[in-house]
């Protein structure tokens, strides 16, 4: 994959990758095969692979077998899916995008990557016309705007709830202010769903973490495979607290050491693979026990429970055909 089109994957695609969608009411190309049927619109079989190719763009090895290849294509699809139904519910909700902010986006696309040769190397290098680029575009405002109305808006921590946290998390021999280091993480999930079951999640998440111990990238295997909110950044999750992640993952942060990677690891979630890459010395000012720290880890909480819960109602009362192999 040249530079060009990574940079404008990294830009188009950091919510919304190539996501090219047909109404039912409107006619696809003849020959493409329709996958899923999501209420009123449909994704094909043109749609799915453009995604799956830009995943694994970069991936050295195939698959070692078809099982894997079919758990991978299952994964991406059931992405495609979720995304399609957001982006359905912000136009009910009559979320609203601008054309000037579209504009505006592309201008600071046309600004990187100027002059307009360049420009014009990268859309063609992206396989997108500059409309189908303003497309890709508004969905990923829409949808994080319908995010942001629906959960985001809807969160609220009161001072009750952190001082509430702060007492329930200190011992009488734990310091107020007992410091901890920052850790620089990569995160790769695993989802259990209707679609997939426990162990079916399970039996992945032990592939996956033999293909890492045989020297395979964590964050390629991240962007192929993980369905947390940051797989498509390879999983980094940038530097936390080891405290404010969830108790399963507070553990293992805690324990390894940089560049070691996690055995899996059970929680409400599904399987987690977590890497450390970096850690840095706590500074005096830091404490996982402030009121900053835990009103975040409070939030973080709410937040991903929230979203869960909203695309599994989603899904529930939606319309959803998958489409047999």
């Amino acid at each position: 994959m040249s530079v060009l089109r990574r940079s404008v994957q990294c830009i188009v695609y950091s919510v919304l990758l190539f996501t090219v969608h047909c109404s039912l009411f409107t006619p696809c190309e003849a020959g493409n095969r329709i996958v899923a049927v999501v209420n009123d619109e449909i994704i094909t079989e043109w749609d799915l692979t453009v995604r799956m190719s830009a995943l694994m763009e970069e991936q050295e090895q195939p698959f070692e077998n078809h099982d894997e290849a079919a758990q991978f294509r299952r994964a991406v699809l059931r992405r495609l899916i979720e995304e399609r139904l957001l982006i359905q519910e912000g136009r009910r909700m009559n979320v609203t995008v601008e054309l000037e902010e579209v504009a505006a986006r592309v201008q600071e696309l046309r600004r990187q990557f100027a002059p307009r040769e360049r420009y014009e190397a990268m859309l063609q290098e992206a396989q997108l016309t500059e409309e189908q680029l303003k497309t890709k575009l508004r969905e990923q405002l829409l949808m994080q705007r319908t995010i942001d109305q629906k959960i985001r808006a809807t969160i609220v921590i009161s001072p009750a709830e952190v001082q509430g946290a702060i007492k329930t998390v200190l011992t009488p021999t734990q310091p107020t202010h007992s410091a901890e280091g920052d850790v620089l993480v990569a995160h790769l999930l695993v989802r259990v769903s209707e679609q997939r079951s426990l162990e079916e999640a399970r039996r992945l998440v032990e592939q996956l973490s033999q293909r890492l111990l045989s020297g395979e990238p964590f964050d390629r295997l991240a962007k192929d495979y993980s369905e947390g909110p940051h797989a498509e950044d390879g999983g980094h999750l940038g530097w936390v607290k080891p405290s404010e992640m969830i108790p399963e993952l507070s553990e293992a942060l805690s324990q390894l050491k940089p560049g070691e990677v996690s055995k899996p690891i059970h929680s409400h979630l599904g399987f987690h693979l977590v890497k450390v890459l970096e850690r840095r010395e706590p500074s005096s000012d830091d404490s996982p026990n402030s009121q900053d720290a835990v009103h975040h880890r409070l939030y973080q909480a709410k937040f991903v429970k929230a979203m869960q819960a909203w695309l599994d109602d989603l899904k529930r009362s939606a319309y959803i055909q998958v489409m047999e192999e």
